[in-house]
């Protein structure tokens, strides 16, 4: 009986033994069914490698991440990992790149150097209306198939060319500060079609958005300043990052041997730089906008400038002419591109014993007075990138919004952010710096304003108390003065502005951004 059961034992074994060499041969034959196996016609597979993104694998191959998705069978299009095989199309070749990013320094022949085209070819296949007037940040199309509907150019001169104007919705007014700036023309143009600009659609998301370009919501936090992630809307223009390309074709003339531009596109109302690298010791001068820059060299070998884009700059393509004077002198011109601020529009209801405020001749007066102040440059520079904030409370009004006064026209907009601060809290400076303003005025009240150095300016209106006097030294977090409600105001609150080289610009962006 013992015999029987081992016997039994020993068939169960060779049995299983059997089974699994069976499996094996079988999973080995799927393996090789695979390797063998050859996609549809138009198809091929792709493997996907260490840093690339389902968005990335669409523009290599000149197809969409829905496509890609549907042929894979993915749901969630954020998910793709190392080693994965993807069936793409086969009619493009992704060594060979479809559309190149203009870089500080490039011209159209030295793109079409580069990719072994004739730079005329780029010329028409892009729409171009002038070679001369390409900007960095532009996408240029290589191939037939990277051409989408493209911005009209505008016409060559020296003046920039507008872009097409769109009416703003008007919103109502949720914030109480009516510290406002001057706008010449009540319609602010918005830009549409422009590469790196992504519009927001209704139901979007800034996470579906980030998602569709392979890219994070910090990613797009940082790149379009934004302090609620949650508060987006549609027909909100975001900058798109980090669309990087294999090479580059700049050619500087010596001794520049590198510019870098930041933001890659600057946006009415907001600050823009940019950073020069020369080989060799030498002054750099420029000019913006009919205005010459204030640039700083540190060793004489690299220069760096912040620029403010004044409010109601129209949007298109403006050059920033440098000259470099070293061993020799080299004039070197470069072309960015201005964007709408999109900041939107409010109307603001002000009690009949503010009348005497309305008149606009008081807010240019103002605005004027602020600017011969603030144009002042002076050194050391004393703030340290980013600025602090300058109140603990909430901020209920962004910079920028045009607005109408008592059913006027949107001949004004908002010249800073507003903090919903009750009376008699502290205010605080933003940085190190030095007191070159502490009085009343009519529109700000009780206001003091900051030098801190390299033509950056802040202002705190609105105060009941001032705490500084004139010429006083101040460091970050010091407090200033207490919250109020003197001036042109509805309620306490506390009012902030940011100033660069004389214009006012948004200040959220340098809570967020380090500038040169």
């Amino acid at each position: 009986m013992k015999h029987t059961q081992l016997q039994k034992q020993m068939i169960s074994i060779f049995l299983l033994a059997i089974c699994f060499f069976l499996l094996q041969s079988d999973l080995s034959a799927q393996d090789e069914s695979i390797e063998d196996a050859q996609p549809a016609e138009g198809l091929t597979l792709h493997v996907v490698q260490r840093g690339e993104n389902l968005y990335r694998i669409a523009i290599a191959y000149g197809t969409t991440i829905d496509e890609l998705a549907e042929l894979n069978g993915i749901t969630n299009v954020s998910s793709i990992f190392v080693g994965q095989r993807l069936l793409v199309p086969s009619g493009e070749d992704p060594s060979v790149p479809q559309t190149h990013t203009v870089q500080v320094g490039e011209t159209l022949a030295s793109i079409a150097d580069l990719y072994d085209l004739e730079w005329q070819y780029l010329l028409e296949l892009n729409q171009l209306a002038n070679a001369d007037r390409i900007y960095p940040g532009q996408v240029i199309a290589l191939v037939p198939e990277a051409v989408t509907t493209p911005t009209p150019e505008p016409t060559p001169s020296n003046e920039p060319s507008p872009e097409p104007a769109t009416e703003e919705p008007e919103t109502p007014v949720s914030q109480e500060d009516t510290s406002l700036g001057i706008v010449a023309t009540p319609e602010a143009p918005a830009v549409t079609g422009i590469p790196f600009l992504h519009t927001v659609q209704r139901g979007e998301t800034l996470y579906k958005i980030a998602t569709a370009y392979g890219l994070t919501v910090n990613d797009l936090v940082t790149a379009n300043d934004i302090s609620d992630p949650t508060l987006i809307y549609g027909g909100q223009q975001l900058i798109i990052p980090n669309l990087e390309v294999p090479e580059t074709a700049i050619n500087l003339p010596a001794p520049l041997t590198n510019v870098q531009v930041n933001p890659i596109l600057f946006r009415e109302g907001e600050t823009g730089s940019f950073i020069i690298t020369t080989s060799a010791p030498a002054t750099v001068t420029g000019t913006f906008l009919g205005t010459d820059l204030k640039i700083v060299s540190q060793d004489a070998l690299q220069h760096s400038a912040i620029i403010g884009i004044p409010m109601n700059t129209v949007a298109g393509i403006y050059p920033i002419e440098l000259f470099v004077n070293g061993a020799a002198q080299t004039t070197y011109t470069f072309n960015v591109r201005v964007v709408a601020g999109g900041y939107g529009a409010q109307y603001i209801t002000l009690a009949a014993d503010q009348a005497p405020l309305y008149d606009i001749a008081v807010d240019e007066n103002e605005m004027n007075l602020l600017s011969r102040i603030t144009s002042e440059f002076t050194e050391p520079r004393q703030y340290g990138g980013t600025l602090s904030l300058p109140a603990a409370a909430a901020m209920n009004a962004p910079f920028g919004a045009r607005r109408s006064i008592n059913g006027g026209g949107f001949d004004r907009y908002h010249s800073g952010a507003d903090f919903a601060s009750p009376p008699g809290t502290n205010v605080f400076a933003a940085a190190p710096g030095r007191i070159v303003m502490a009085d009343t005025l009519n529109i700000r009240g009780n206001a003091v304003v900051i030098d801190h150095g390299w033509g950056v300016y802040t202002l705190y209106a609105h105060m009941s108390s001032i705490l500084v006097s004139l010429g006083d030294t101040v460091q970050t977090g010091q407090v200033i003065g207490l919250a109020g409600t003197t001036g042109r105001s509805t309620g306490p609150h506390l009012h902030w502005e940011v100033w660069v080289h004389g214009v006012p610009v948004n200040p959220l962006q340098w809570l967020q951004s380090a500038l040169p």
